[in-house]
């Protein structure tokens, strides 16, 4: 098995925040002699290009500020090395040479802001949100519109014609033939960046690798009607999400690695040497969030390193060449004879910029004091937030990023939910008392440590409560200033856009919906309350939406058009939420609605049977978290293991990870019950009928016999 040790060396702080895609390695003209050139883009609009000689930087050419900077790409003549730099700023795209000079300009005339973007030969490849456009030689040769977010977009090499793959929000990835989508590959997350397998399609010329925001990889082939899975890995430690991927050679055997980097700081290095699928070979945990990793010769001509960048605009190496020399023993010493020095010169120049700093607070202080009229300018901040499903767990992910250090963060939501930690956050987490008659139903403040610019946690949410999540984040910078962010708490959360049709073996529910409403009207409260819903209808007369709950699994189906709707599912509860929330939507525009159902004895039990056994794997989780220290008393006052059953022997020996596993039982058991409860008084709803009073009941049976379904299911059925 191959080790491989790498170290980390800060390089350079960029002025402002570097998003992803904006870092790109350029070829070396020399390779024997010579590193590579970092291109660089900032959000200040700061377009750069540098090298790295004995850890110190040689500018090429950095030029002014301007308008944000949203992706970097290298192009040149096809067959030959892609020396040119290109840029996305806005609308407009921009051509350096690599010594500087701006040889090409062109604005796009698109009404947003290029979000991702590709350059082979004479092509550009742009994405706005929703739009995307083909140049040949800067004239419009193919448009498209989508209704998903557009995230990221990768250029298949074909022989015959190159093909366009489009990673979209809405979980799908969409290859192109000109002007039409050929076909819609669903994966298991949202896709957040896109690279060719080995960087050249592999030996198809058609395959490809993707990273998702919950931490998922994956690799297709992309054929001309349908695509293959050829690998997943799954994110069963609930790692942070996949911000960049690049193949590079770094273990030195010959076959290209993948280097992965994710949103919390985390390097991973997985290699192909024995098998077609990766094993992780080797990881670095940072604490900044990394935008852009690529992987080649930037300090030593004679050492491979991953060249990292983090949101915050700080470039560092992770090298292979050793920093220290072993000397026999344990004696180390730096191979830098210069390194004395050269922390000489840094602290020397930390005391200069101190004195400077204390010369501009009195400055600033003695304006204020001498005019009474003087005001305060706030400085802007550019934060990153994203509040986002994850089908693993049924919790949404809340991360946010500072390009400047946050003080703290105040999280309000009118709506009752669970804010859940993260174990890598460094900051004081703390709750509030709520007074319901202030609309306040969560308070919660994170107190960061010093120089924090990244938080994360998972937000548990309940069905039928929607509201609005506020983010109040506050930098260390003065004067203080706050940012506000919002996030919607949608009435059906925990349902997932899905490509899959409604399955026809299953019992459904139906509610029929007739009244005097538009096609536009129904469109705009069903996205009201599900998520991934097209901002505006499509423009055929008639739309089909298709969700899973990712928690239940059960599917609700809708089915719209002018004056009438049909929503199918086997969830009881799910078509009870929609009821209630159409029916406010309706009265706050004045409209009447007719509302028929048809009730399906079948789907309780079909729904029950969903939820049954998870209440049981939790209920036997929880006996044996409780019979952990009885046994460990046991056997600690000198009974022999032999007293033991080998079921309570199974239960000792495998206490750790039966104790990791119990940490979010309580919660989950907490919510089942609430769901079995809800389920109870929906379905009598529908008749009528007002079952509160008999919940106690109705969980005293659950507790008695959740390990024998259909007993539960028949009580269910005649209480």
């Amino acid at each position: 098995m191959l080790e491989l040790q790498l170290n980390r060396v800060d390089y350079f702080k960029a002025a402002s925040s570097v998003t992803p895609k904006c870092m790109r390695l350029l070829s070396r003209d020399n390779v024997k002699k010579e590193t590579q050139k970092i291109a660089l883009g900032e959000s200040n609009g700061i377009v750069q290009l540098f090298s790295i000689r004995k850890k110190d930087i040689n500018s090429i050419f950095k030029s002014n500020p301007g308008k944000r900077i949203t992706r970097v790409e290298l192009g040149g003549r096809l067959g030959e090395i892609p020396d040119r730099i290109f840029v996305a700023a806005e609308t407009q795209v921009r051509g350096y040479s690599k010594k500087g000079k701006q040889f090409y300009t062109f604005d796009t005339n698109v009404s947003d802001p290029i979000r991702c973007m590709a350059v082979v030969g004479s092509s550009l490849y742009a994405c706005t949100d929703t739009t995307y456009t083909h140049y040949v030689d800067s004239n419009d040769s193919d448009t498209l519109t989508f209704a998903a977010k557009m995230n990221d977009i990768v250029i298949l090499p074909l022989a015959i014609q190159a093909m366009p793959v489009i990673a979209c929000q809405d979980r799908l990835l969409r290859p192109l033939n000109k002007s039409s989508v050929l076909y819609e590959a669903e994966i298991p997350g949202i896709p957040t960046t896109l690279i060719l397998s080995n960087k050249t399609g592999g030996p198809t010329k058609s395959e490809i690798v993707y990273g998702t925001s919950d931490g998922r990889l994956g690799q297709l082939e992309i054929g001309s009607i349908a695509a293959t899975t050829k690998w997943e890995i799954a994110n069963p430690k609930h790692l942070s999400g996949i911000s960049a991927i690049d193949f590079f050679d770094i273990l030195a055997d010959g076959v290209p690695d993948m280097i992965v980097a994710r949103e919390d700081g985390t390097v991973e290095v997985y290699n192909f040497e024995t098998t077609d699928e990766p094993i992780l070979k080797f990881t670095y945990n940072g604490t900044e969030s990394i935008t852009n990793i690529e992987g080649g010769t930037i300090a030593n001509a004679n050492y491979d390193e991953l060249v990292c960048c983090t949101y915050q605009g700080w470039i560092f190496g992770l090298t292979s060449q050793p920093l220290q020399k072993e000397l026999g023993g344990d004696v180390l010493i730096a191979q830098n004879d210069d390194l004395t020095n050269k922390i000489e010169d840094l602290k020397n120049e930390i005391e200069e910029l101190q004195r400077k700093l204390l010369m501009s607070h009195d400055r600033y202080h003695d304006e204020v004091k001498s005019n009474p009229n003087a005001t305060s300018t706030i400085r802007e901040f550019r934060v990153n937030d994203r509040f986002e499903l994850n089908r693993d767990d049924a919790t949404y992910n809340l991360t946010i990023e500072s390009e400047i250090p946050i003080d703290n963060v105040l999280l309000q939501c009118d709506v009752i939910l669970d804010i859940l930690d993260v174990e890598k956050n460094s900051a004081v987490m703390s709750f509030s008392d709520c007074d319901p008659r202030d609309n306040n139903a969560v308070l919660v403040t994170y107190r960061c440590q010093v120089n924090t610019t990244r938080l994360e946690m998972h937000v548990r949410t309940i069905e039928g409560h929607y509201g609005t999540l506020q983010l109040y984040i506050t930098s260390k910078i003065q004067p203080r200033c706050s940012m506000l962010r919002r996030h919607t708490i949608k009435p059906l959360s925990l349902h997932q856009r899905s490509t899959l049709s409604i399955d026809s073996n299953k019992p459904m529910n139906t509610m029929k919906i007739t009244g005097s409403f538009s096609y536009a009207e129904m469109h705009s409260w069903i996205q009201f309350c599900l998520a991934d819903v097209p901002e505006r209808p499509p423009a055929d007369r008639e739309n089909r939406l298709t969700y899973t709950n990712i928690f239940l699994n059960t599917q609700l189906e809708c089915i719209y058009r002018q004056e009438e709707a049909i929503f199918r599912s086997e969830n009881v509860s799910t078509i009870s939420i929609l009821k209630d929330v159409m029916s406010k939507k309706a009265t706050e525009k004045k409209i009447t609605l007719n509302i028929s159902y048809e009730f399906n004895g079948d789907t309780i039990a079909s729904t029950l049977n969903q939820m049954l056994p998870m209440i049981a794997h939790y209920k036997i989780l929880t006996d044996k978290y409780n019979l952990i220290e009885p046994l460990k008393e046991l056997v600690m006052d000198g009974s022999s293991e032999n007293v033991l059953t080998p079921e309570h022997r199974h239960i000792l020996d495998n206490a750790d990870s039966i104790r990791e596993q119990y940490k979010q039982t309580p919660v989950h058991l907490n919510r089942l019950c609430s769901m079995v409860a809800d389920l109870f008084i929906d379905k009598h709803k529908f008749v009528g009928i007002n079952v509160k009073a008999k919940i106690p009941n109705l969980f005293d049976k659950l507790n008695a016999s959740f390990s024998q379904p259909q007993v539960f299911i028949d009580f269910f059925n005649t209480l």
